[in-house]
């Protein structure tokens, strides 16, 4: 339902579209410099995204679900291995911690909320046009159709977004990070009788460019070791880059002039030189990015009677992607992503993904005694499949090449729920009163198949199992009067478990369990006014316990690099964020907003002496991944003193600092050299809206405004081919847009 921000028991950040166009945000990354404690991490490229909330994450080439899942028109949007399209959006919500019983299970650190806009009551839209460096080129708008007005409304959207990579390949002349997608939106709105409300939403893209690699960040030398102190072990480091590279041991392979497989001073001489050139790499062939998806969302309200409402939300989606990569992000082909015969034979190659979703939810909104009882009851069904394909070659350049694997499986998961949730007002004794209370029960059965070309097929049989689970909710709210409230949340979730592909299944040892979360947060909200100044301020503090977590770790698995999942006992994650604003003065507006986060493994040890075939083989999860400690922005925004005949200008500034964070489970034993430096990037915007009165705008803006280096994220592939990549945030960015409202 909608609702007040400031009166709802939640941590929430909500930006309408005015907010949307403002930040210029058009792509998953650009959300993180808006929503501290929102991190968008990227995998092996920048197409790989997982938004992390809380410390609930979702490593790279894990079989586990999102932590934090993402939602288009209420549909649960499982877009694959591909980013997204941003535009023509109404509004984009980020809810934080455990969502379990209103956005179902998975969602153990929350829920990303996109709504694209429906078609109005008269003709009309708007165009929007940018141009920037780097060949950057956006085209995108929308126009409103009524076909029979108040009956039957369509709106027609579009977005083509292409701008050159950022990151030259020394070796190919081109760039890497190239961005080419197109997509379009149809929205039908039908209203046969004024109770009855259809709405449909189809939407198709298509993704090209090529992919963000990521750059050699680190790498562990032949007979490198290191001693944990948690556990007293000594951890023999994988060396295999450093091993086939390094030491000479091929002839004109590892240290000659700079080429595929070649270097002066090999992979030592390489890591340097990368360090130096973070936005030069050599690497031996580029890497296109191939991407469709088509989603399709059906939602029919009917209300009957004055308090009553039935809702029902259909969805649809099918996606694909081919990815293709150079693990080492180097001229070295270590691991690279294709194979000399069977499927993906040469490079490129690529993994490639498949995925289909059906979706099914009903539910029964209403208000009982007079209004005083709000609740919402339903059943959801899901149904998705998944292929994943991934080739890994191993020295692909050597006349002989030390290796090769294909990961060919297919994965099953049907979901069914029964959800409910009530809130009492109880203003009749207590002013400004309200509990709330709910309960999702979910029966999760997931499957894994391999493929006859699979690299464990043999002794790998079709796998099957039925998971389930609760989920709850239960919060306090107190609006002490019209601008003030206190609240107490109490949840419950859980992440279902699931099949690792890429991993010998030991006596059935690739399954993982479900993941277990609870958490308590205490709040504070206030909107109004300070004197005659419009302000508001948000502050929530929380702990979140996690049990048999979902965390990825690497390894040489019976001689093949792989990766798979595996429980942690337990984790704990203690936090407060806020935010603010104030109008000072009629032309000046102030913002805040920040967070701190806590994250540690209490509970870290994990045998995988059955998971790999090796007797005594334990881990310590010593460093907790993509939770900064401290993140936060700032901004100013500044209405210049001009004629109200000439229209509105605007002057924002922005600013967004984090500190360090660690890009692997396991830092301080079998995964060294994965901790990136914190970073401060600053953004600006200058527009004049409704120039002299008419329906068109003007802007420029800059993104990294200081030119200030930092690494985006990074890739933990050290357990299993000897070497850390990480991938470099972008560089300064300038721009111009015009746009046009009709």
């Amino acid at each position: 339902r909608e609702e007040s921000l400031s009166k709802v028991p939640l941590s929430v950040t909500a930006l309408g579209a005015d907010t949307l166009q403002e930040r210029v945000i058009i792509r998953e990354q650009d959300l993180a410099a808006i929503v501290p404690g929102l991190v968008i991490k990227s995998g092996q490229n920048q197409n790989q995204n997982s938004f992390t909330l809380r410390g609930q994450t979702l490593d790279p080439f894990s079989g586990a679900s999102p932590a934090v899942l993402t939602y288009l028109n209420e549909v649960p949007f499982t877009g694959g291995s591909s980013s997204t399209t941003y535009y023509d959006f109404s509004s984009i919500q980020v809810l934080k911690g455990p969502q379990g019983t209103l956005f179902g299970r998975n969602a153990t650190g929350g829920a990303v909320l996109y709504t694209s806009t429906l078609p109005g009551s008269e003709v009309g839209g708007y165009a929007t046009f940018r141009a920037g460096e780097r060949n950057f080129i956006q085209a995108q708008g929308a126009i409103d159709l009524p076909i029979v007005p108040d009956k039957l409304l369509v709106r027609i959207a579009g977005d083509y977004n292409k701008q050159d990579g950022y990151v030259r390949n020394l070796i190919t002349g081109g760039t890497l990070g190239d961005r080419d997608s197109v997509s379009g939106r149809l929205t039908v709105v039908m209203r046969p009788t004024e109770a009855i409300e259809n709405v449909t939403v189809f939407q198709y893209s298509d993704f090209g460019g090529t992919e963000s690699n990521g750059q050699l960040f680190s790498f562990y030398e032949t007979g490198q070791t290191q001693t944990s102190a948690q556990t007293g072990i000594t951890y023999p480091l994988t060396s295999t880059l450093h091993t086939l590279y390094g030491l000479g041991l091929f002839p004109g392979v590892g240290d000659g002039p700079a080429g595929p497989g070649n270097f002066p001073g090999a992979v030592a001489g390489y890591l340097a030189w990368q360090k130096a050139n973070p936005y030069k790499t050599y690497m031996a062939y580029d890497l296109p990015h191939s991407a469709d998806s088509s989603f399709l969302s059906n939602t029919t309200t009917i209300e009957v009677g004055d308090d009553t409402t039935i809702k029902n939300i259909f969805g649809y989606q099918k996606t694909f992607a081919r990815i293709p990569g150079i693990l080492s992000g180097s001229p070295f082909a270590s691991l690279d992503l294709y194979n000399s015969s069977g499927v993906a034979v040469g490079p490129p190659g690529g993994q490639v993904f498949r995925n289909k979703s059906i979706s099914e939810e009903l539910q029964l909104q209403g208000k009982l005694a007079g209004g005083r009882l709000e609740y919402i009851i339903g059943g959801f069904y899901n149904y998705a499949t998944k292929e994943e394909l991934i080739p890994v070659i191993v020295g692909g350049e050597l006349a002989v090449p030390a290796g090769q694997v294909l990961y060919h499986t297919r994965g099953t998961s049907r979901s069914r729920a029964v959800y409910g949730q009530a809130t009492y007002d109880l203003s009749d004794a207590v002013e400004g009163l309200k509990l709330t209370g709910g309960a999702r029960y979910t029966w999760e059965t997931v499957g894994m198949t391999p493929y006859a070309d699979h690299a464990f097929f043999v002794g790998f049989p079709e796998e099957k199992t039925t998971l389930k689970a609760p989920s709850w909710n239960a919060s306090v709210q107190w609006q002490f009067n019209n601008n003030n409230q206190v609240y107490f949340t109490q949840r419950g979730s859980f992440r279902a478990g699931n099949f690792n592909g890429a991993v010998v299944p030991y006596n059935l040892a690739n399954f993982f369990k479900n993941e277990y979360t609870h958490d308590f947060e205490v709040g504070y909200k206030f909107s109004g006014f300070i004197g005659d100044m419009r302000a508001h301020f948000n502050i929530a503090a929380y702990k979140q316990i996690v049990k048999d977590a979902q965390k990825s770790l690497y390894a040489v698995v019976a001689g093949a690099p792989s990766a798979f999942t595996v429980n942690v006992p337990k984790a704990v994650i203690n936090g407060v964020e806020a935010d603010g604003s104030i109008q000072l003065t009629n032309w000046l507006q102030l913002g805040f907003s920040g967070a701190y986060t806590d994250a540690k493994y209490t509970d870290n040890i994990v045998d995988l002496s059955v998971a790999t075939g090796t007797p005594g083989f334990v881990v310590p999860f010593d460093s907790y991944p993509d939770a900064p400690k401290w993140s936060g922005s700032l901004y100013a925004d500044v209405h210049l003193p001009v004629p109200e005949a000439w229209g509105e200008m605007r002057l924002r500034a922005d600013g967004f600092t984090q500190s360090s964070t660690y890009f692997s489970n396991n830092n301080y034993s079998i995964t060294p050299g994965t901790k990136l430096k914190g970073y401060t990037t600053v953004a600006a915007r200058l527009s004049w809206n409704e120039i002299m009165g008419s329906g068109f705008s003007a802007a420029v803006f800059a993104k990294n405004l200081l030119d200030k280096f930092y690494y985006a994220s990074g890739y933990v592939l050290g357990a299993s081919g000897g070497m850390n990549t990480a991938i470099p945030g972008e560089p300064r960015t300038i721009g111009a847009e015009v746009s046009v409202k009709f």
